[in-house]
């Protein structure tokens, strides 16, 4: 699995969401707790993170940044304006 995505991955359960990862490709679904029809399907395209509508969410390196995007599309949460760590825990 891909240690960028695994971070992504990280970073989107902090946020709140449930997180599924698909071991034999690069590509994970995202899940919303609050509907269980509100899913978004992310894939890595060279150092790009997409949707599966094509939809760039942000570079890879930047796991944070792109967890908060796809936060705000699945929970209409405010997007974070300040700094960021781009670290997982």
């Amino acid at each position: 699995m891909d240690s960028d995505l695994q971070k992504l991955a990280g970073h989107l359960r902090k946020r709140g969401l449930h997180v599924d990862v698909d071991d034999t490709e690069p590509h994970l679904q995202a899940a919303s707790p609050l509907h269980e029809m509100l899913t978004e399907d992310i894939a890595t395209d060279g150092d790009l993170y997409v949707t599966s509508f094509g939809y760039e969410i942000g570079e890879r390196g930047h796991e944070a940044s792109c967890a908060e995007r796809i936060a705000h599309l699945l929970l209409l949460v405010p997007v974070q304006t300040g700094p960021r760590t781009e670290q997982a825990s």
